[in-house]
């Protein structure tokens, strides 16, 4: 089986948020929505930034690595075993 792992990393602390989807599309979809979490939380001078609202994976990514807020991040990875699905996920990490 293969699945989509995916980072959103906070750069002000390093914490990080995983989500795992068997979609690329759904993996995409699942870090825009954290990233949308993270913007309704600045202040009015950062939400200047946001002209032009992102609305596509590459651009939330670009926007929170030049404001130096989050990077969002995915890859595939195969689970070969019977094992939790999560066992292999915090492998990856």
């Amino acid at each position: 089986m293969r699945v989509y792992v995916g980072k959103f990393r906070y750069y002000y602390d390093g914490d990080t948020d995983v989500v795992v989807a068997t979609t690329k599309e759904r993996i995409e979809q699942e870090l825009i929505r954290l990233a949308e979490r993270y913007v309704e939380y600045l202040d009015e001078e950062e939400k200047d930034e946001l002209v032009g609202n992102p609305n596509t994976f590459d651009a939330w990514q670009e926007l929170g690595w030049n404001n130096e807020w989050f990077d969002l991040q995915w890859h595939r990875t195969t689970v070969l075993s019977d094992d939790h699905i999560l066992k292999h996920v915090m492998e990856e990490l």
